[in-house]
């Protein structure tokens, strides 16, 4: 494909450029020929890579979803159940922090017809946990794993969404850095942690849901 010869500088400044002009007009009211402008590229290169505004649109959503894997990094899936809830405590640290770090990434997700699509990919990992969980006995068997996956990608992009509702200013941030900032990424991720042990803990283990 054209796009994957562009220049890596190049691409890395049309794709921040793009994010920006997404997140701050939305995807329909969002300028191509502004996208270019503030990449710095000319029309002739951008044009050459890229059709319109909607291929465009497709490496960008591409390009967030390798962030996050780049995010969520080389992180395992757990052998043991007494190791579960650890793994996915660090699993969505990492999710939180990736996104109130890049808040613009999931304006623009949450705007786009992809957002579906996206969430199909990224979260494989989670789809993994699942049924690893099951397997070892972490995780309720009374549904497929298929069904109670779907139920944890949408609490996922609700809570996502009440997350960056509540950060100020959307914007590039560097890593947590104040108390507050600290304090509010660990209320998201126990929030998290407590709603997925209530819906994926066994029955039988409900009885020490509050220290398992």
């Amino acid at each position: 494909m054209r796009q994957e010869r562009l220049d890596e500088a190049k691409r890395a400044s049309l794709m921040e450029a793009a994010i920006e002009e997404f997140a701050e007009r939305g995807i329909e009211s969002a300028s191509y020929n502004k996208i270019i402008e503030r990449s710095g590229l000319s029309k002739g290169t951008v044009y050459y890579y890229f059709d319109n505004k909607d291929s465009l649109l497709l490496s960008v959503l591409d390009e967030i979803c390798e962030r996050f894997h780049s995010a969520i990094g080389d992180l395992e899936l757990p052998v043991t159940k007494e190791n579960y809830w650890v793994t996915a405590r660090e699993y969505n640290s990492r999710v939180v922090r990736f996104f109130f770090e890049n808040p613009l990434e999931w304006r623009v997700l949450s705007m786009s017809e992809q957002l579906e699509s996206f969430h199909g990919n990224a979260m494989r990992f989670i789809d993994a946990l699942i049924v690893r969980g099951q397997e070892l006995g972490a995780v309720r068997k009374d549904f497929p794993s298929s069904t109670i996956q779907s139920l944890m990608h949408a609490l996922g992009r609700t809570l996502s969404a009440a997350m960056l509702g509540d950060v100020e200013n959307l914007r590039r941030r560097p890593p947590p850095q104040s108390e507050e900032e600290l304090v509010k990424i660990d209320k998201f991720v126990s929030a998290m942690q407590d709603l997925g042990k209530r819906i994926l803990t066994p029955k039988e283990d409900w009885a020490c849901l509050a220290n398992c």
